[in-house]
């Protein structure tokens, strides 16, 4: 038997579901009640994405949200995280091209057909190079963590970040920074929402 890397033949509903799962609060478990009711994917074609969630690191075997589910709804850190995920679930591709994720469609078929010792004409390697590629979308691979460390004594954060930066055509240099926050003493999530969202449009970018 094929042991497939992660894939869901509705491939193209992905985005959809991940939109929802950063929108929507934190459930105790996720099922395909969670999915319908509180999500409003009402297909039939959504029941699938449960097994592809646990593959990829955001809920446990019992369907319980790991913090990689909650950490992911941060929209400062969701394509980081994703990247992150996407390279351990499909390590059997990145441990032949470290570059896998700028790889086309059908050099990720061929390449998925040498390492699982399949038929080329595979009709399930298109569907996991496609999920893959899906997936892809949604990460940043050349970006840094964002972390934040806090000081139980003060209320001030001290942000982190690092980023490559582009210079010429193959050279890069690295850039590092810190910001030191003060942040107000508050329980409101839309507060923090806010900071980190204009972390990320004026100093992420």
């Amino acid at each position: 038997m094929v042991n497939y890397p992660p894939y869901v033949d509705a491939y193209g509903k992905i985005k959809e579901l991940l939109g929802k799962i950063k929108e929507a609060a934190v459930p105790s478990k996720v099922t395909n009640d969670f999915l319908y009711t509180k999500l409003g994917l009402k297909s039939t074609s959504f029941r699938a994405m449960i097994p592809l969630l646990k593959r990829m690191g955001f809920i446990n075997e019992a369907q319980v949200p790991t913090q990689i589910y909650r950490d992911y709804r941060e929209d400062v850190k969701s394509k980081l995280i994703m990247a992150k995920q996407v390279r351990e679930a499909y390590k059997m591709i990145y441990e032949a091209n470290e570059y896998a994720h700028n790889l086309k469609k059908d050099e990720i078929i061929s390449k998925l057909s040498t390492l699982l010792g399949t038929y080329k004409d595979d009709k399930t390697l298109p569907k996991v190079a496609s999920t893959f590629l899906e997936f892809c979308k949604l990460s940043d691979f050349e970006g840094k963590e964002v972390v934040v460390e806090s000081f139980e004594d003060e209320d001030e954060s001290e942000v982190k970040i690092s980023k490559d930066i582009p210079v010429g055509s193959s050279q890069k240099i690295g850039i590092s920074y810190t910001i030191n926050l003060n942040l107000p003493a508050t329980t409101d999530g839309a507060v923090f929402d806010a900071i980190f969202k204009s972390l990320k449009e004026h100093l992420l970018k």
